[in-house]
């Protein structure tokens, strides 16, 4: 992704190379998680829920909205709370990569300062980033218990 930003976008756009680097790495790394448990959570809807679904007629739209989402909601939140965490990880280590202002670019300067202060610098950026991903991931579970009615999350 460094390379080809590098040799396809000009630096007098709308974003500095080093944003568009990280914005691209963290899409595509973040992506998977939530495509694949929401394609299983679509393939795991009960067959008897279908077959009562073409008996009773239901249109396109009614499908949607009152079968296929309630039934993979579940599995899409899970998704989405793993893409969320793997985004984090990799926006750490894209701004490392990139240089890209931000935590991963701070405990990256710290840790080539190599000061006698930098250690303990490193570990308190490193302690944040853990408290700034769990309370993400606590986030995303307070909106998927709003949307979800299920014991199995």
């Amino acid at each position: 992704v460094t390379m080809i930003v590098s040799a396809t976008y000009a630096s007098d756009g709308w974003f500095a190379k080093s944003f568009l680097t990280s914005a691209i790495t963290v899409t595509l790394c973040s992506l998977w998680p939530t495509l694949i448990n929401t394609a299983l959570g679509v393939a795991s809807i009960d067959k008897d829920l279908v077959s009562v679904s073409k008996v009773l007629k239901m249109n396109t739209w009614t499908k949607i909205t009152k079968l296929v989402l309630p039934s993979a909601l579940p599995l899409i939140f899970t998704g989405l709370r793993l893409s969320l965490g793997v985004g984090w990880m990799v926006l750490i280590a894209a701004e490392m990569l990139a240089q890209n202002p931000g935590l991963g670019k701070f405990v990256w300067d710290e840790f080539q300062n190599g000061s006698s202060q930098s250690l303990a610098k490193i570990m308190v950026a490193v302690f944040t980033i853990g408290i700034i991903g769990f309370l993400l991931d606590r986030l995303m579970y307070a909106i998927q218990s709003m949307f979800t009615f299920t014991n199995n999350r």
